[in-house]
């Protein structure tokens, strides 16, 4: 049973982490970037109001630990050897590629967006827009939430290929 429910909140938490983070990746961020100035309230909503990042990083924690117990118990139940078989090394690719993808997540997108959000918060407590210095310093941190992102949905496109196959191999 507890592999049962493990598995449940592995794939559930994987399908809601990896998935939102290509759509981000692919989609919202471009479309937000497309948008101008309208694009910050967006970006304030999706952050700060629904709390997205709290959300994706909720459910990567959960894949990941979920994930891990499972893999350690296939490990134990087979004394180590199952980590050797191609199903094994085939999960452990796809686990090692979601924790660069998370290790991105924390280091790079995380503060990034806090750091767009700050700018958002100053803009509207000033009730302008921001000064050419601002808008520098803005754009320099969308590109580079772009990239990480673009860069985290890579990772987590090879964790699902990896675990999708692994079974089968």
């Amino acid at each position: 049973m507890l592999m049962i429910v493990l598995r449940l909140i592995h794939v559930l938490g994987g399908v809601f982490w990896a998935g939102s983070v290509l759509f981000v990746a692919a989609f919202f961020i471009p479309a937000v970037a497309a948008s101008g100035p309208g694009g910050g309230q967006v970006i304030q909503q999706v952050m700060a109001v629904l709390k997205y990042p709290r959300a994706a990083g909720i459910a990567a924690t959960l894949t990941i630990l979920s994930g891990g117990w499972m893999y350690w118990h296939n490990m134990k139940v087979s004394t180590g050897g199952w980590a050797g078989s191609a199903p094994g090394m085939t999960y452990g690719i796809g686990a090692l590629s979601a924790l660069v993808a998370f290790t991105v997540f924390v280091t790079v997108i995380r503060p990034t967006g806090n750091a767009l959000l700050a700018f958002g918060r100053t803009m509207q407590s000033r009730g302008g827009p921001p000064t050419a210095e601002e808008s520098a310093a803005i754009s320099r941190l969308q590109m580079r939430m772009s990239g990480a992102s673009r860069a985290a949905a890579a990772f987590l496109a090879i964790t699902v290929a990896a675990m999708a196959i692994a079974r089968y191999l």
